[in-house]
């Protein structure tokens, strides 16, 4: 098949880096606030943005940072995260955000690997990094994020009158501002390496595409983790705006709920998941927000129930992302025009290409496949990343004279809408058929009070693998087994229909909300399925 392409890139010229948000905004909008923070009891505006982006690059500058050092985070959602990301970009420093429900033993693989020589932490796991940093030659230095009893934390540095940094260096494309990593189910951790141009290049993507839903000001929630690359662009996407970011360290349906009243919040960003919780408690209270006007998911698609739902409920615009840490955020982009109950199948879509990517499905030999046929998803973007750090097997696996192959599985249409199957090494092989664990998990997902469900293989004597589903209900609702399998029955071939059927309470998820297969298959053998 030929190579998908989407809309040519503008000239970058124009492009705002990622480095000049605060700055930019500071000029144009001093006194629109930036960041709103309920649990930290925080708001301040773009002026003073761009003075504590000139504070911290004064305090890592003074610690004898220099190109190419490491800083690290360990810690919940924060302001002052983007902070010292902007800073760190100033000076030329790789910012290693890390999963703050990560545990001692990796904490300290985490700082080894990385080599950071500072570590901004909150207070509750100080602990765990002192004793994470015992053995490595040298142990970084920790800063706290906040206050405590007897110590004073970055933000009130920050807050404090002194020495601003505001002199960039000079970068090229190749310098590296984020180093973020992979969950580790194919193995250790790999450190993603982001470039500047990277991160700048994918929200100009978005800013100059006209077919994207642009807005200036207004206001976001934001509650997804900023050690995740969804996280950290929908925050970047709300500074280049100029909005109110109001950001969380609850990602609950009742808090979000709560958040998008009380602030009169216009869009927000979630996976499905949250989105059904949201729609149900605003249903529940009879809440009305005429004042949303956009909601962005991503990790999974929208089911065309739930899409109705939403639709009813908030009457506002949609779009779905789809990306990869490697790609530095999107690929493709389902754009609101799509989200048409008319055309439901192309709810099962992911959209089609950003402005400057390029996508193709191949085969397991790295031929183009036909449209319509399955294959691994091949990405060429100038988003992409320089690498992953000190793996050069591990790189040169994965980039391909200029292409990324994904390892996500996926076939595209006739008119360029990509839809996802698998993980290449998670499609089912069942009697010698492939059974896609998303297609199995979509039908289901449409069964009344199915809130989320996984699709594993499990090992079978005859069949070689078998279709097992652990689904987890909705809140208060219980799922007769027979009527579930049997409406399966009536959308999809017999032999992807789950032979096993677990319900509950709640799936093992990821901190971006994905659920973690490897982690249900492992707990459905060890329950002696």
């Amino acid at each position: 098949m030929a190579i998908v392409e989407g809309p040519a890139l503008p000239p970058l010229e124009s492009m705002t880096w990622v480095g000049d948000y605060a700055r930019a905004a500071a000029d144009q909008f001093p006194e629109q606030t930036a960041f709103v923070v309920p649990e930290l009891g925080v708001s301040y505006t773009y002026a003073e943005l761009d003075r504590r982006v000139g504070r911290a690059a004064a305090l890592l500058r003074s610690r004898g940072l220099g190109r190419g050092d490491r800083i690290a985070h360990y810690g919940r959602n924060n302001d002052h995260y983007y902070v010292l990301l902007l800073a760190a970009i100033r000076l030329g420093l790789v910012v290693v955000p890390l999963n703050w429900r990560c545990v001692g033993p990796e904490i300290a693989f985490f700082l080894r690997d990385s080599q950071s020589r500072l570590l901004f932490c909150d207070a509750e796991f100080l602990g765990i990094a002192e004793a994470a940093g015992e053995g490595l030659d040298p142990a970084p230095a920790i800063i706290l994020m906040e206050r405590t009893d007897t110590l004073d934390g970055l933000r009130q540095f920050l807050e404090a009158e002194g020495e601003i940094h505001n002199e960039a260096i000079a970068w090229d494309a190749d310098t590296v501002c984020l180093q973020l990593y992979t969950s580790g189910t194919t193995g250790r951790p790999k450190g993603v390496l982001i470039r500047h141009q990277g991160l700048s290049i994918s929200r100009y993507q978005e800013q100059s595409w006209p077919a994207f839903p642009n807005w200036q000001a207004g206001t976001i929630v934001a509650a997804m983790p900023n050690f995740h690359i969804g996280g950290i662009s929908w925050i970047l996407m709300g500074l280049l705006r100029q909005s109110t970011c109001v950001m969380t360290q609850d990602p609950s349906a009742t808090n979000i709920t709560r958040l998008l009243v009380e602030h009169r919040a216009e869009r927000l960003f979630a996976v499905p998941t949250v989105v059904r919780g949201v729609i149900d408690r605003i249903r529940a209270a009879g809440t009305q927000m005429p004042w949303f006007e956009g909601l962005f998911y991503g990790a999974a698609p929208m089911s065309p129930s739930l899409l109705a739902d939403v639709i009813d409920t908030l009457r506002c615009s949609f779009g779905q992302f789809f990306g990869m840490t490697e790609i530095t955020g999107m690929i493709t982009f389902l754009l609101p025009t799509d989200h048409d109950p008319a055309r439901p199948h192309l709810l099962d879509s992911v959209g089609r290409p950003y402005p400057g990517v390029a996508m193709e499905i191949r085969d397991a030999r790295g031929e183009p496949v036909a449209p319509e046929t399955p294959g691994e998803i091949w990405v060429r973007t100038p988003t992409v990343m320089q690498g992953y750090w000190q793996r050069p097997d591990a790189t040169s696996e994965v980039l391909r004279d200029g292409w990324y192959r994904s390892g996500d599985g996926g076939y595209v249409d006739a008119d360029g809408y990509l839809f996802l199957t698998d993980r290449i090494k998670d499609v089912i092989v069942s009697g010698g058929e492939n059974v896609y664990p998303n297609e199995v998990e979509e039908v289901l997902r449409r069964f009344p009070d199915v809130l989320e469900v996984a699709i594993v293989g499990i090992p079978h004597q005859r069949w070689g693998e078998a279709v097992a589903a652990v689904v987890e209900c909705r809140p208060g609702a219980t799922i007769d087994q027979a009527e579930l399998m049997a409406y399966c029955r009536t959308q999809i071939a017999p032999f992807k229909c789950p032979k096993h059927v677990k319900f509950v309470d709640a799936l093992p998820r990821t901190a971006s909300g994905k659920v973690q297969r490897a982690i249900v298959r492992k707990e459905l053998l060890g329950s002696g399925v």
